[in-house]
């Protein structure tokens, strides 16, 4: 769909310019302006885009950055368009955005050879008004058949009054629509419950379960997200922490013991706490107005009284009050499942130790497996972010698996994954006796690796700006934490 609605825009402006006889001796007339492909992030409305694998890349012309007036950008960006052969292009703005939603290609784009841009050979409005393209320092350019667009003051305060930024880490930003998205906010809160849950966040308070203990009672607490003292909620040793509405879903689990004691539920102020099942259960997501979670069954140990192991034979839902169980990828070793919009994907482990990356439709419908030899993944504005080649080899794709991007290949093994602001989180390294391991971090397109700090972690979550992290020690997972920029 993604791709679809680009290339709609695309033949919407190339297949009538080619049709104009006109048009043709314009853009031969033209003088080639040399183009660069820009190395700094960009953002659209919180969403940072992949400009290095972007089928129609960003450009710098004359230090101003420049951008492709395809249908999910203008979509994106508030803008209407509307082509007419002999009126020639029309921008307005308009009062709604959609989510940015990026076409991209394993094909890199980089600067390592001359790109060549022309001025627009059509006339072109922005909100009614004829821009005299000729004499314009940051003309309207033509480049792979697409109209680019520049991002000057002028056009971006005056004509259509977005908010931008620029620092030296974070890029250039353009925020068309208000700051960030639902969706963003939503991925985000799906990508800490996935790894854990040990953490959740909601306004201007964390909880969180700041040891989980593997003996004896935990407890699970609110924090200020300004800093400040916590104030304790239960003592119980929660994970798989859900936010929905006032309430907090969560498992409670006895490590030491091997026992899960179910889903419980609990007002954001302690009060009313009640447990929803008593199935060993683990990894809850709570979607509307359903609890997805991964279904526990306990196996005896063989001569051994009592003794045994949870094993994950699937994943299953129930409604919020417990009732109306229903399985959904049933008999399968479930490892970790990440819900994004209306599609579930999981990661399954075969009986022969591969482990397959699957998809399928909230009801259980529709499943298909997407790739083999994954090992974990997260998703990131719609594009699927996975660990491959035993774990050290970060991918993307997009969400039917036909754009299959490779992002950045690790020496060591990669253990965790999270996203904040254009940057991949990683926890790489080793964890036995004599093992090391470190907290880094690489861009979405898997540039400007940067080592944070030497730390066991196994698991990572974000509160604003400060990235969480359990250090395993003695069975125990203390949170720590650091601020990022």
């Amino acid at each position: 769909m993604m791709r679809a609605k680009a290339i709609a825009g695309v033949l919407l402006i190339g297949v009538t310019l080619a049709s104009d006889p006109m048009a043709s001796v314009s853009v031969a007339a033209s003088v080639p302006q040399q183009v660069i492909i820009p190395e700094f992030p960009v953002t659209v409305n919180g969403s940072v885009m992949d400009v290095k694998h972007s089928e129609y890349p960003l450009i710098l012309y004359k230090d101003i950055t420049y951008f492709p007036m395809t249908w999910n950008n203008t979509s994106a960006l508030g803008l209407s368009v509307a082509w007419d052969a002999t009126q020639g292009l029309s921008l307005e703005k308009v009062n709604a955005c959609l989510p940015l939603e990026q076409d991209l290609t394993s094909i890199s784009n980089d600067n390592s050879h001359v790109r060549t841009a022309m001025s627009v050979p059509f006339p072109v409005k922005v909100n009614g008004t004829l821009i005299d393209n000729d004499k314009e320092e940051y003309p309207v350019l033509f480049y792979k058949d697409i109209t680019y667009f520049p991002m000057t003051w002028r056009y971006t305060h005056n004509e259509f009054d977005w908010k931008t930024s620029w620092d030296a880490s974070r890029g250039f930003g353009i925020n068309s629509c208000g700051a960030g998205s639902f969706q963003q906010v939503e991925e985000g809160s799906a990508r800490n419950v996935a790894n854990g849950g040990q953490l959740a966040v909601k306004d201007d308070w964390i909880y969180m379960n700041p040891e989980a203990k593997y003996h004896g009672p935990g407890k699970l607490v609110k924090v200020p997200m300004s800093g400040g003292e916590e104030i304790k909620l239960s003592d119980d040793n929660a994970g798989s922490i859900n936010i929905a509405g006032d309430f907090l879903y969560y498992t409670i689990s006895d490590p030491a013991n091997h026992k899960l004691h179910g889903i419980y539920k609990m007002k954001t102020d302690g009060t009313e706490r009640t447990q929803i099942s008593s199935s060993p259960i683990s990894n809850i997501r709570v979607k509307d107005n359903w609890i997805y979670y991964i279904h526990q069954t306990f196996q005896p140990m063989e001569g051994v009284t009592g003794g045994g192991i949870y094993k994950s034979d699937g994943i299953h839902r129930m409604k919020l009050d417990g009732t109306g169980d229903e399985p959904l990828a049933v008999g399968d070793f479930v490892t970790q499942f990440f819900i994004d919009g209306d599609r579930v994907y999981y990661i399954v482990q075969l009986v022969s130790g591969e482990y397959h990356l699957y998809g399928m439709n909230l009801d259980g419908t529709e499943q298909t497996k997407l790739q083999e030899d994954v090992t974990k993944m997260t998703v990131i504005d719609g594009w699927i972010y996975y660990l491959q080649n035993y774990g050290k080899q970060i991918m993307k794709m997009n969400a039917d698996g036909t754009v299959v991007i490779p992002v950045y290949t690790s020496d060591h093994f990669i253990s965790a994954l999270n996203f904040r602001e254009g940057w991949l989180y990683l926890v790489t390294g080793t964890f036995g006796i004599h093992g090391t391991a470190s907290i880094e971090r690489i861009r979405i397109d898997g540039t400007g690796r940067q080592v944070l700090a030497g730390a066991r972690a196994t698991s990572l979550y974000f509160a604003g700006d400060q990235l969480y992290f359990p250090q395993a020690w003695m069975g125990d997972n203390r949170l720590e934490h650091m601020r990022v920029d």
